[in-house]
């Protein structure tokens, strides 16, 4: 193999229906014992769903709002590459510079949208053409003190492509020009999330149990919501709710906000145990992973609709879900993925990897057209919602 080329791993053969119908069995009663770890690592790899898979470098993966045509990964070997979304194969690879090695468990923050790829390192924000990995333009991290921490500590947020690039380091939300690069403002935040954008806002969830919305043309402060306790993830706006959840290991809450005003809508308090990744909203359904569980709400009402067990992950369970096409996907930092029927909560189908892992690692997902993608530090993979 030369270095142009890059290594696909083969589709494996599709599972016959009486295996098909066997493992959904096994896996039911893996879900409902919940630990089981040991059982788990004694079976076969089930990778029946996935359609093609990438080990050679792994790291996160972003897909702009439209048009989707490629899947764009970040890699932790300082790559920025764009992904065939029906093959895995690269379209274009490009190298980024950066002083500092990327946390082998995150890698960098990676955002596509304006016919952009943008990618925060700890020393700048460098814009990729979508289509060509042509690098548009560079802009300059602002000059900060050495993280005490060390390599791969660097205190970049994440960006978001929306009308603008917006990247936060240092407690500080900076915003760019999509065309140029051009630094159009600074504003402080309370550091936290990556900043997300809905129509022109950016909203940021920060360390200090509060969540901010900040015009996006001029950095303008328009609402700031202090009764949310401390975030447990990254906030979700959708069809002008903001959704988020808190990190109070005592008392964790769900909450949405409205999106113009900050105001409360509802909120579920005393929610189970220690929330741990944000939210994803779809059909009118909040979802979100606790320990153990996953668990479905009303977007309206905050009502519980079901709750699903999945095996823990590593340490406390942490997880990344979304929801997509009638389906929730529930990523672990051990590198199982569990797919549910977004209506029912019913277990539809998992996969899982030939041998799990020790060492934490920080999963990143994204869906669309019936089809999951997935990236950590062990490699990206696409699986279909139904194995046909």
């Amino acid at each position: 193999m030369n270095a142009n080329e890059q290594r696909i791993d083969p589709v494996p053969r599709p599972l016959g229906r009486r295996r098909l119908l066997l493992s959904a069995a096994g896996g039911a009663a893996a879900l409902a014992v919940g630990g089981g770890a040991g059982w788990w690592a004694r079976r076969d790899a089930d990778t029946g769903h996935r359609l093609w898979s990438r080990t050679h470098t792994g790291g996160r993966i972003a897909l702009p709002p439209s048009p989707r045509s490629s899947l764009y990964l970040a890699g932790l070997d300082g790559t920025v590459e764009a992904l065939d979304l029906r093959t895995g194969a690269a379209r274009w690879s490009t190298a980024i510079g950066f002083r500092k090695p990327a946390d082998p468990s995150y890698g960098w923050p990676v955002a596509a949208g304006d016919g952009l790829v943008c990618v925060a390192t700890d020393s700048q924000v460098q814009a990729l053409d979508a289509a060509s990995g042509t690098l548009r333009w560079t802009a300059e991290a602002p000059e900060a003190p050495e993280a005490p921490e060390g390599p791969g500590s660097a205190s970049v947020r994440g960006t978001a492509v929306d009308g603008g690039v917006f990247a936060t380091y240092d407690d500080r939300l900076h915003a760019y020009d999509t065309a140029t690069g051009a630094h159009r403002w600074s504003t402080a935040t309370a550091g936290g999330f990556a900043p997300v954008v809905a129509g022109d806002t950016v909203y940021l969830a920060g360390d200090e149990e509060r969540i901010t919305a900040v015009d996006a043309s001029s950095g303008e402060r328009r609402w700031e919501q202090r009764a949310v306790g401390g975030p447990g993830g990254g906030p979700v706006v959708h069809q002008g709710v903001v959704h988020l959840t808190t990190a109070d290991r005592q008392a964790p809450s769900v909450l949405a906000l409205d999106a113009a005003t900050g105001r409360v809508l509802w909120q579920r308090a005393r929610f189970g145990h220690w929330l741990l990744s944000p939210s994803s909203v779809a059909d009118g359904t909040v979802c979100l992973s606790r320990s153990d569980q996953v668990t479905a709400l009303d977007a309206v009402t905050g009502e519980t609709r079901w709750t699903a067990q999945v095996p823990p992950g590593l340490g406390a369970g942490t997880s990344s879900t979304t929801v997509a096409d009638g389906m929730v996907y529930v990523a672990l930092n051990d590198d199982r993925l569990h797919a549910l029927d977004l209506a029912t909560g019913r277990f539809r189908w998992r996969d899982e990897p030939s041998s799990f892992g020790t060492q934490y690692t920080d999963l990143s997902l994204a869906a669309h057209d019936g089809v999951v993608y997935r990236g950590s530090r062990t490699g990206v993979y696409a699986a279909a919602a139904s194995p046909t």
